[in-house]
C-alpha cells in the first residue's frame, strides 16, 4: 500500500487548546473535519492520546478550536506542536482571550475559532475521535488559512510523530 496517497486528503492546520481545573494545555492537530451544519454544528476531531491535551479534553469535556492563518510562523507552530503542555506553559507570550466555555481561545495567527462541547469519544487506537457540537464561533481575519499541503510544501515543516498523518521520516 502506498500510503502517501493519504497526503492527497486536505487537511488544515489547528490549535485545540483544553482546560481542567487550572491546567491548561494545546497541541497542533490536522484532522479536523465538519460533520453537520445545522443550529449546533457538530465536527471531529483526532488527538493523540498520548497528548496532555487530551487528556484535558476528556476530563472537562471541552475544547476551542484556533483556525491558523497560512502566514502563521514555523515557531508558533512549534511552540504548540513540538513540545507539551505537561513541561511547558504554551500560553506564555500567546495571544488569547478566555472562551464563553471558560477555555483559552488562541487568537495570534489566528483565522477563526470554534467554541465546543463534547458530545463522544471514541478509541482510534493511537488516537481519539471527538465529536464535537459548535457552542460558539467567530470569524478573526479574513485571509488564507493554513492547510497540510502548504505547511509541507511551502514551509517545509515535517510531521510530528504523535499527528494523526505520522508516516515516519
Amino acid at each position: 500500500m502506498n500510503k502517501k496517497a493519504l497526503f492527497q486528503l486536505s487537511y488544515g492546520v489547528y490549535i485545540v487548546c483544553s482546560q481542567y481545573e487550572e491546567n491548561f494545555s494545546g497541541c497542533i492537530i490536522n484532522t479536523t473535519t465538519q460533520i453537520t451544519a445545522e443550529e449546533k454544528p457538530k465536527i471531529s476531531i483526532a488527538v493523540n492520546k498520548e497528548n496532555y491535551t487530551n487528556k484535558l479534553i476528556q476530563k472537562s469535556k471541552k475544547a476551542n478550536i484556533s483556525v491558523l492563518l497560512q502566514t502563521t510562523p514555523f515557531e508558533f507552530i512549534g511552540k504548540f506542536g513540538f513540545r507539551t503542555g505537561r513541561e511547558f506553559n504554551k500560553l506564555d507570550g500567546t495571544n488569547y482571550k478566555m472562551g464563553t466555555n471558560k477555555i483559552p481561545v488562541i487568537t495570534e495567527n489566528t483565522s477563526a475559532y470554534l467554541e465546543c462541547s463534547v458530545l463522544e469519544s471514541i478509541d482510534v487506537g493511537t488516537h481519539t475521535l471527538f465529536i464535537l457540537e459548535v457552542d460558539d464561533a467567530e470569524i478573526l481575519e479574513e485571509n488564507s488559512v493554513l492547510t497540510y499541503d502548504y505547511y509541507h510544501n511551502v514551509i517545509k515543516g515535517k510531521t510530528p510523530p504523535k499527528a494523526s498523518t505520522y508516516q515516519g521520516n
